[in-house]
């Protein structure tokens, strides 16, 4: 019976070890698959970084260019140069030899070579190929390079509120840089060598590399052609206007493609003031997108639409302007203090009658109006691809009175940006379609392959094909013997447009003596290809937006006219009677309206004295008729 028991029991321990050590390779195993398997590429990368020295390839960031391939903006190769102290032979032969080459203090790179406890030691940035070439010449064991980018802008400070700039590590700060990084900026490649844990590269070690892949270009809607122009006349009215500064915006109004767009004052793209971040930001605002103000009367075609839409009105409507309207007991002036008198909605728009778009307003009503305004698109972004786009300062519904609403008609009271006057004025004249504005065209690969090319967007159509042939006929009527004469271009009658000028607000109030003139035109007015807004903020002197901004339209105009060789129209006016102008200083207001009438030309009024003081044009100025003369009461 022991012998039976002694045997049961050895069977017994001898089941339950092999069930411990199938229960410890069980463990084992698993321990296995899951180092190994489930998270060994963990392990293999930490295995990687004690055995693997690595210095990064910088992607080359990819290129902007115009509509037409211009380059605006490219990206070159510079070099880094590191010493891996655990493989230098000879520190003093390494010191020397890049302490020549580069132009650098040997006792400061032989100490970092000898004293720092690092694997690389980074001792020259944006170097050239040809300093490379030059080290390579004398090579010495230890010293390594790698590549890197830097940004450069052809024309320095030309669209640098839209380009933009990138960081020290080339990422996209601001623009279409910043807008378009991830599309720009490619993906950074990395060379890998092995070398023990002290950096030591290994005997018969083999160096990998990761290729960087290289950003994608981007082709803009912009035209360099007239962005070079543009540029040039801007700064030129710069200098005549004295005004703090002046932007210009074109688009195609029946594309929504943006042209050309300029702010003055401007930066050098390739020597940002970083050093000086209140004026870096005030610089680079792209204010035609991102900042609002008072259009003024360059809003009146806005609501002259929506009431012919509406059915309230037609161009040949009569209305009567005695100088004034007075509204729940508030007298709001027109532009003329001695009233425009009898005339049709036509007369109106050219003799920028404020009464006329009060009286409209009055008759479209708050809630039609403001249905309006966000069919125009002016309560939502339009989703440019740019960043910080506004929309417009609205009053509250419950808050507007009726003085508020009648000077909405004429442009105040309300805030847009110059994006939505343009984009909201495109519809008007482009047989009511609000188009998505855009800045790119294409986005292609460093091959020139497309990988994207942008379409016109439609977001709405707001009115009818009927009114819009209406309004560009009066608009045309405007530049052709109304306000805005002063944008005509010689030989080319094809533009219609409006002026504006408003009053600027400071803290609530208005500033003294501070405007904003601005002219919105296009041609050809039957079928429009370029809208232009011309805004000058608060001009020395004269202020009308007829007298300082229609001007600079003209030359943007005749410039644009040239550029696409558009013949001129050898019958344009060729009969046109031409006036000596006479002097009106020291007239009253009567005195010269009485004179100027019977010249057969217009009149502004600025100041509120007893005499002229005096005069823009010129006395002796030679004139057409219809002309408008600047009289200044001082």
């Amino acid at each position: 019976m022991a012998v039976k028991y002694s045997s049961y029991s050895m069977v017994k321990r001898l089941l339950a070890l092999s069930v411990l050590i199938a229960f410890f390779a069980v463990i084992v195993i698993a321990r296995l698959l899951y180092l190994q398997v489930i998270n060994g590429y963990s392990y293999v990368e930490k295995g990687l970084t004690e055995w693997l020295r690595d210095l990064p390839l910088i992607a080359t960031r990819g290129k902007i260019t115009d509509r037409n391939g211009v380059v605006l903006a490219s990206s070159y190769t510079t070099y880094d140069v590191y010493v891996r102290p655990a493989d230098v032979e000879d520190a003093s032969a390494v010191s020397n030899l890049l302490a020549n080459k580069l132009g650098l203090d040997y006792n400061e790179i032989f100490e970092k070579i000898t004293t720092q406890k690092l694997s690389e030691i980074k001792i020259a940035t944006d170097i050239e190929k040809s300093d490379v070439q030059e080290i390579l010449k004398d090579f010495q064991n230890g010293i390594f390079f790698t590549t890197d980018t830097e940004r450069n802008y052809t024309y320095d400070s030309m669209l640098c509120q839209i380009l933009g700039f990138v960081s020290s590590d080339n990422s996209g700060q601001s623009g279409l840089e910043a807008f378009y990084n991830t599309y720009l900026q490619g993906i950074d490649g990395v060379s890998l060598v092995e070398s023990d844990l002290k950096g030591t590269t290994l005997e018969d070690s083999v160096t990998y590399y990761e290729n960087a892949i290289n950003g994608l270009n981007l082709k803009l809607t912009i035209d360099f052609k007239i962005q070079n122009e543009v540029e040039q006349i801007l700064a030129e009215a710069m200098q005549t206007t004295g005004a703090k500064s002046i932007s210009c915006l074109i688009t195609n109004p029946q594309t929504g493609e943006i042209l050309s767009v300029c702010t003055l004052p401007s930066y050098n793209l390739n020597d940002v003031p970083r050093d000086d971040i209140e004026t870096l930001n005030s610089l680079s605002r792209a204010t035609t997108i991102v900042d609002t103000f008072e259009p003024g009367s360059t809003f009146k075609p806005i609501v002259a639409a929506i009431a012919l839409e509406e059915g309230l009105t037609s161009k040949h409507n009569y209305y009567y302007c005695s100088g004034f309207r007075i509204i729940n007991g508030v007298r709001i002036r027109c532009s003329r203090r001695s009233g425009h008198g009898s005339q049709t909605l036509e007369q109106g728009l050219m003799n920028s009658c404020n009464c006329v778009f009060m009286d409209l307003i009055a008759q479209i009503g708050l809630e039609k109006f403001y249905d309006y305004l966000e069919k125009f698109g002016f309560t939502e972004p339009y989703g440019i691809d740019f960043p910080g786009e506004v929309t417009a300062v609205l009053m509250p519904k419950p808050s507007v009175t009726a003085p508020d609403l009648a000077r909405m008609g004429f442009g105040q009271s309300i805030a847009v940006s110059a994006l939505e006057m343009v984009v909201a004025t495109g519809a008007v004249i482009n047989n009511g379609y609000v188009l998505e504005p855009h800045f790119i065209k294409e986005i292609t690969t460093e091959t020139g392959k497309v990988v994207y090319t942008r379409n016109k967007t439609i977001k709405n159509k707001v009115i009818s094909d009927r009114t819009s042939k209406t309004m560009r006929e009066m608009m045309f009527s405007v530049v052709d013997k109304g306000g805005g004469k002063n944008a005509k271009v010689d030989g080319y009658p094809i533009i219609g447009g409006k002026t504006g000028t408003a009053q600027k607000y400071e803290n609530g109030a208005i500033a003294d003596g501070k405007y904003v003139a601005t002219f919105l035109g296009f041609a050809p007015y039957d079928n429009p290809e370029y809208l232009v807004y011309i805004v000058v903020d608060e001009p020395y002197g004269a202020y009308y937006g007829g007298v300082v901004a229609a001007p600079i339209a003209s030359s943007v105009f005749e410039q644009i006219f040239k550029i696409e060789n558009i013949a001129e129209d050898e019958n344009d006016n060729p009969d046109e009677k031409t006036i000596e102008l006479p002097t009106f200083i020291g007239m009253t207001l009567t005195e010269a309206a009485s004179t100027l009438a019977g010249l057969g030309l217009q009149y502004l009024v600025q100041g509120d004295g007893d005499y002229v003081t005096s005069q823009i044009a010129a006395p002796g100025t030679m004139v057409a008729e219809n002309d408008i003369v600047l009289l200044i009461f001082d």
